[in-house]
C-alpha cells in the first residue's frame, strides 16, 4: 500500500501543472523581476508563455532553482558559480530521488518519535539488509539478517 501511495504522489508531482507568475516568483524568492528576466535570457531558468505579451509562468521546479541560485548568491558566489552549484545540487538530488524510488523503502513507526526505515539489501550478500532507526531526532544505521 505504501508503494502505491508513494507512486501516486510521485506521478502527481511530476505531472503537476501548478504555475506561478513572475511577480509571485519574485515575492517568494526575493529575486527582482529584472534579475529573473536576465536569468531567463541567459538560459539559467525558463518560463512558459502563451501568446506574446502574456505573463511568464514558472513551474515549481523553477521556484526551487531560483531559491537555490539566490542562496548561493547570498553566500557570496558569482552568478555563474551559483548556477553551477545549483546544477550540481539538482543532479545530486536526482540521484538521491532515484535511490529512494528504486529501493522501495519501508517505513515503520515503532513508537512515539521512533521509527525504522528499511533501506535495502547489501549488494554483496542479499541475506543482509541495511536499516535506519530514528529515535528522538537521532538516527543510526544497522545491519540485520533478512527474516
Amino acid at each position: 500500500m505504501d508503494i502505491l501511495l508513494s507512486e501516486r504522489f510521485r506521478k502527481m508531482i511530476k505531472q503537476s501543472n501548478l504555475r506561478i507568475t513572475m511577480s509571485q516568483l519574485g515575492e517568494m524568492t526575493g529575486v527582482s523581476p529584472s534579475q529573473i528576466r536576465y536569468w531567463e535570457k541567459k538560459g539559467y531558468i525558463n518560463s512558459e508563455q502563451g501568446e506574446k505579451n502574456q505573463n511568464h509562468l514558472y513551474s515549481i521546479s523553477i521556484l526551487y532553482r531560483v531559491c537555490t541560485i539566490k542562496f548561493f548568491l547570498d553566500q557570496g558566489y558569482t552568478l555563474a558559480v551559483a548556477v553551477k552549484k545549483e546544477k550540481e545540487r539538482r543532479e545530486a538530488i536526482n540521484l538521491f530521488r532515484e535511490f529512494i524510488f528504486s529501493q522501495r523503502l519501508s517505513v515503520k513507526q515503532t513508537g512515539s518519535d521512533k521509527g525504522e526505515i528499511t533501506l535495502g539489501k547489501i549488494a554483496e550478500d542479499s541475506n543482509i539488509e541495511v536499516y535506519a532507526t530514528i529515535e528522538n531526532g537521532k538516527t543510526g544505521l544497522h545491519l540485520r539478517k533478512n527474516e
